[in-house]
């Protein structure tokens, strides 16, 4: 008995240290908070501007295939993308960078105070290392070629060397919207004002003319490391990783995977090598996706940032899906991709743009998006997404593909063939009434949502969960959807529900299960669900979900009727059908 309780500590203890330890800035509130730079409000962020006036190049930054100058006194050139220059990386925890190499130049020792890094070698040659923290200060190193991945973990000291008398070339993403910068031989010698010397001589052990000597190299007159200027804005605070390095053990299945001694870490665990080569587009949409996640590199463990290489076809695409723990940033390499994503209900808008080499764009966490070939040749991108497992769920798949099958009676109906000053708070801004009255079925589908989210009770601004009321008139369904924030709990109140979700790719498994009244049934956030009235009578279904403002996009609207509609020929060729089918289910929605 002792021993089994003492297993089931350990058990709880990892889960906890899990859950704390996923390193990704904070979920949005919304599809997407398009930054406001100009605001005078100050908040841990920045204010967002009305979505209904967001635009595609909110989400695009053009000229990542520009090369940096790189003469300067250490020989490289970071160009950032954060939210300073693309404004719809507001909330959505992830940025990217392309950094620049002289012969021999380098990357100086610095830190991220607020971001993982992911960095590919595009071109050349790299010598990589970071310096764990104490007591250990372990340099763990490795020399990179072009198509290397290498990780950073957050704020640890890092550098990059480029080690060939060519330039060299990479692209790298950060975990955070604003990951800020601390170059360390600035910061500490060119502090302004200047740390005492009598500090640093005694910190670095050394001479007071020594430090002298270094803060003159680098005083307020002398060089200063504009070339790596990120935007000093506010980001959200990111959950850090417990561990400095925790690269999974397979020992139990938990929330994230447990880590081994951090002292057996080596350099392999934060290395991957191949993302230079092609993927075999030989399929019938045209696209391979390379994934470089925690599966492939172990040192991604709670790290909270991934990376993939999409290579498309002539014509090729990514169809439409979804990632329902991740933002995606995404930059060309060869040829022109037409891209774009869907808001969620009831607007379900449709935001494209067209992409050349260099071009950077966004697709926020859990929304529809896909990209497509535009051009005569082959296309190449490299993309980050903000998780260490962001999870993929392509539409056709899941929808028409699942294991088993989603009933053809459930499809046909669902496709149709400001904050508040605390001391003025009164209990009715924690109160809603009238959830008892059922809703108008009479509708296609044959159901009603009741709301009561932050919109209805406005106490629940920043308190991550919201309640809806489902009614369903006889074999009414709650069509195939899904909260690209938040995951549902659903009870009946009355009558038999059939319900069910689909896993994401590559299983695509379809669970169902029949439920009676005072059943519970759990649909986690971002995967595609329903609800079916399966019996004579009327049925009531209470559910909660894990946001104050969850979304949802429901799968038919969002892909057959969007705003303007997505290209028949991209949808034909995701869901493999004839033009003409898809041009009638359009006309449906």
């Amino acid at each position: 008995m002792r021993v089994m309780a003492t297993y089931f500590l350990l058990v709880v203890v990892l889960a906890l240290t899990c859950s704390l330890a996923i390193a990704t800035d904070h979920s949005p509130l919304q599809d997407f908070c398009v930054a406001m730079s100009n605001s005078p409000v100050m908040v841990n962020g920045l204010v967002c501007k009305d979505p209904k006036l967001a635009q595609a190049n909110d989400f695009f930054f053009g000229g990542l295939h520009i090369a940096g100058n790189t003469s300067n006194p250490v020989g490289s050139r970071v160009t950032p993308v954060t939210v300073a220059q693309l404004p719809g990386l507001n909330t959505l925890g992830i940025s990217m960078v392309r950094i620049d190499y002289a012969g021999l130049g380098i990357n100086p020792p610095h830190t991220h105070p607020r971001a993982t890094e992911i960095l590919t070698v595009v071109k050349g040659t790299l010598y990589v290392g970071f310096v764990t923290s104490n007591p250990d200060n372990r340099l763990i190193t490795k020399v990179l070629q072009e198509g290397d991945v290498f990780v950073f973990p957050q704020g640890l000291i890092h550098f990059q060397h480029n080690a060939g008398e060519g330039s060299a070339v990479a692209i790298a993403a950060l975990s955070s919207q604003n990951p800020g910068v601390i170059t360390i031989a600035n910061s500490v010698f060119g502090s302004n004002p200047s740390i005492s010397d009598d500090i640093l001589g005694k910190a670095f052990q050394v001479e007071k003319k020594i430090i002298d000597m270094l803060q003159a190299q680098f005083g307020q007159t002398k060089w200063r490391p504009d070339f790596f200027s990120w935007q000093p804005l506010p980001s959200p605070a990111a959950p850090s990783p417990l561990p400095l390095t925790t690269v999974p053990c397979k020992i139990f299945v938990l929330q994230c995977l447990t880590a081994q001694d951090p002292k057996l870490a080596q350099a392999d665990d934060f290395f991957f090598t191949g993302l230079d080569k092609p993927g075999n587009t030989s399929n019938p949409v045209g696209s391979k996706v390379t994934p470089v996640n925690v599966a492939q590199i172990p040192g991604l463990n709670t790290l909270g940032i991934s990376m993939v290489r999409i290579d498309y076809a002539r014509w090729g695409l990514n169809p439409p899906h979804t990632h329902p723990r991740a933002t995606e940033i995404l930059t060309v390499l060869e040829g022109t991709l037409y891209v774009g994503f869907v808001t969620s209900n009831p607007d379900n808008r449709l935001i494209t743009k067209v992409l050349q080499k260099g071009d950077v764009f966004v697709f926020p966490e859990a929304l529809i998006h896909f990209q497509r070939n535009a051009g005569y040749g082959n296309a190449v991108a490299i993309a980050a997404l903000s998780s260490q497992n962001p999870g993929v769920i392509t539409i056709a798949n899941a929808v028409f593909g699942s294991n088993p099958a989603i009933s053809a009676d459930i499809l046909a109906k669902a496709f149709q063939v400001d904050k508040k000053d605390p001391k003025l708070a009164q209990a009715d801004d924690f109160f809603f009434t009238g959830l008892h009255k059922p809703g108008n079925t009479s509708n296609p589908v044959g159901s009603k949502v009741t709301p009561v989210n932050v919109a209805q009770i406005p106490g629940l601004n920043t308190l991550g969960i919201s309640m809806v009321r489902i009614d369903y008139a006889r074999w009414g369904i709650n069509p195939p959807h899904t909260h690209p924030r938040a995951t549902e709990i659903l009870t009946v109140l009355e009558g038999t529900l059939y319900v069910g979700f689909v896993t994401s790719n590559p299983n695509n498994r379809l669970i169902t299960k029949v439920l009676q009244k005072g059943d519970v049934f759990v649909f986690p956030e971002g995967l595609i669900h329903f609800q079916r009235n399966a019996g004579y009578g009327n049925a009531v279904a209470i559910a909660a979900l894990s946001s104050q403002n969850p979304g949802v996009i429901t799968i038919a609207n969002a892909v057959f009727g969007s705003n303007p509609a997505i290209s028949d020929d991209i949808l034909a060729k995701a869901f493999q059908v004839d033009k003409k089918v898809v041009d009638y289910l359009q006309s449906q929605f």
